[in-house]
C-alpha cells in the first residue's frame, strides 16, 4: 500500500492572477491573509518555507520531502478549461520536462468554472469550464499523453490514471472517455484508468465507463454522514454566512466506520489532514476542529488496516500535500514542524515492515 497526497499547483504567478487579484498574486496571498476569528485559532498558518513552483529547486525539494517521508507520489490537479485556457499547468510540466527525480504523480481534472467566491466576493467567472466538441477532445488527450508517456505517470493495471472531479457534470461523458481510449490504442497506449470523485459535487457513480471511486476526505463524509441536525446546522451557516464548526474525531470515526459501496467498483480511501478554510471564505468557512498530528497518526493507522468491501489495498489518497489555504497540508509549517509527514513515515515504514 501506499501513499499520494492531493496537490495544489497554484504557488506561482500567472496572467490570469494579474488580471484580476492584482501583480504577482499568487495561492500564498490567500494563505497570508488568514485571520483568527477566535481564541486558539490558529491563523494564518505559516510555511518553513515560501516557494514558488515555476522554480525547478522549489518542486525538487518537496520531490525530496515527499520521498524522505513515504510519500509515494503527488495528484495534481489540472486545470483544463479548453484547449486555450489552461492554468498553473507550469510545474507538472517542469516535472515532465525538467526533472529526473524519482517520483509518482498523476492528474486530477479540476473540472468546474473558475468562480470569484473567495473573501466574500459576488461571483464572477474568470473561466468558464467547457468541453468543447471532439477537436477539444483531441487536442486535450494529446496533451495528457504526453504526460502518459513519462514512466512516472501512475498507472493502474498498467493504464494511466486519470482522476475527474465532477464527471456528471460532462457532457457525452461516456463519448468522450470512448474517444479518448480510440485515441491512446492508436497510439499504442493502454486506456484511461478513470477514477470519479465521490463528495457533494459527485455523489454517486455517474457512469460504469469510469473503472474506480475515491471518497474525497472531508467533503465525503460532511455531505453523506453527518445527522440531520448537523446537516440542518450546516445549511444555517451557510445561508447566515457564519462559520461551520466541525468535529476531527467525529469526521475521522465516520471515514472509519464507513460500508458504503459503489456498484461494485474498486474504492480507493481518502482521508484528510485537517481542515480550516477561513483564509479563503473568511467566516462563511468551515473549521474542522480537533485535528492534531498524534491523531492523524492514529486515524491513518486505523484507516491502511481497515478491511471493506471492494477497497482498494494497495493506494490511500490524503488530502493534501499543500492546500495551505484549506488548512490541508503535509508540508512543514512553523506551527506544527514536519509531524504531519513523520506521522506518514511512521504509518508506512511499519506496513512495509509487515510484509
Amino acid at each position: 500500500m501506499k501513499a499520494m497526497a492531493l496537490y495544489l499547483p497554484a504557488f506561482h504567478q500567472v496572467p490570469i492572477n494579474d488580471k484580476w487579484w492584482g501583480e504577482g498574486f499568487t495561492e500564498w496571498d490567500n494563505v497570508r491573509s488568514g485571520e483568527a476569528f477566535f481564541p486558539r485559532h490558529i491563523q494564518p498558518v505559516h510555511p518553513y518555507k515560501y516557494y514558488d513552483l515555476s522554480k525547478v529547486e522549489d518542486i525538487r525539494r518537496q520531490i525530496s520531502l515527499a520521498n524522505k517521508y513515504n510519500v509515494a507520489g503527488f495528484i495534481m490537479y489540472h486545470y483544463w478549461f479548453s484547449e486555450k485556457d489552461q492554468i498553473f499547468s507550469k510545474p507538472a510540466e517542469i516535472i515532465r520536462d525538467e526533472i529526473k527525480d524519482d517520483i509518482e504523480y498523476c492528474f486530477c481534472w479540476a473540472n468546474e468554472s473558475w468562480v470569484t467566491t473567495w473573501h466574500g466576493n459576488e461571483p464572477s467567472t474568470i473561466l468558464k469550464q467547457t468541453y468543447g466538441p471532439e477537436s477539444e477532445w483531441l487536442a486535450h488527450i494529446k496533451y495528457l499523453k504526453t504526460f502518459f508517456d513519462d514512466s512516472r505517470y501512475s498507472r493502474i493495471n498498467s493504464r494511466p490514471v486519470l482522476y475527474i472531479y465532477k464527471p456528471n457534470e460532462i457532457p457525452n461523458y461516456e463519448k468522450m472517455i470512448d474517444f479518448w481510449n480510440n485515441y491512446l490504442e492508436q497510439h499504442g497506449e493502454k486506456p484511461i484508468y478513470i477514477v470519479e470523485y465521490i463528495c457533494s459535487k459527485n455523489t454517486c457513480l455517474s457512469s460504469k465507463k469510469s473503472d474506480a471511486v475515491v471518497e474525497f476526505e472531508p467533503l465525503n463524509t460532511t455531505f453523506f454522514d453527518l445527522g440531520i441536525f448537523n446537516k440542518a446546522r450546516r445549511a444555517f451557516c451557510k445561508i447566515t454566512k457564519q462559520i461551520d464548526f466541525q468535529s476531527y474525531d467525529k469526521l475521522w470515526n465516520a471515514i472509519l466506520k464507513r460500508k458504503r459501496t459503489y456498484e461494485g467498483k474498486p474504492i480507493i480511501r481518502g482521508c484528510f489532514v485537517a481542515w480550516d478554510n477561513s483564509p479563503r471564505k473568511e467566516r462563511n468557512s468551515m473549521i474542522v476542529q480537533g485535528s492534531t498530528p498524534e491523531k492523524f497518526e492514529s486515524y491513518l493507522r486505523q484507516l491502511v488496516h481497515m478491511h471493506r468491501k471492494d477497497v482498494s489495498e494497495e493506494l490511500i489518497v490524503i488530502n493534501a500535500w499543500n492546500e495551505w489555504s484549506e488548512g490541508a497540508f503535509l508540508e512543514p509549517s512553523e506551527e506544527n514542524g514536519f509531524k504531519y509527514l513523520e506521522a506518514v513515515k511512521r504509518v508506512f515504514d511499519e506496513l512495509e515492515g509487515t510484509k
